[in-house]
């Protein structure tokens, strides 16, 4: 089987929420908080994550962990999936009779990383019978 096959088998969603969460932590151990995980565990998961990529995604060191050129081209696709299973998620939960406001909102992935977990919450607490799907792309211009 070619790597590419194996990797699609083998990655699972907590390598992409590991990933995800480190990113926009920036430490192992912040990280490891969000996800109510510890920290050898996360520890752990990236490294296999790492081996089922063939590259290192983050250079990790006393300032944290930066991501490597491969990590923040993997970072963009991983959001990309995260906010498709959301995305689906929320549509199988809204009731069919509801006719409920749809909200979407675009996004770069450094936004959906940073500012943007923060807005949608407040979002939520002021608009609360109306849906959000982002959708996260790169700046092709």
């Amino acid at each position: 089987m070619e790597k590419n096959g194996l990797f699609s088998q083998r990655i699972r969603l907590r390598h992409l929420h590991t990933f995800v969460a480190v990113a926009q932590q920036g430490t192992l151990g912040r990280a490891a908080e969000t996800l109510n995980l510890s920290q050898p565990a996360l520890s752990k998961t990236l490294n296999e994550l790492e081996q089922l990529t063939g590259t290192r995604l983050f250079e990790r060191g006393r300032l944290g962990a930066q991501l490597t050129v491969p990590g923040e081209q993997f970072l963009t696709h991983a959001v990309k999936v995260l906010d498709a299973l959301n995305t689906a998620g929320q549509a199988l939960n809204r009731k069919e009779d509801a006719s409920a406001d749809v909200v979407r909102v675009g996004a770069l992935p450094t936004a959906a990383l940073g500012i943007l977990p923060a807005a949608i919450g407040r979002f939520h607490q002021q608009q609360k019978s109306t849906s959000l799907q982002v959708a996260t792309m790169n700046n092709t211009m």
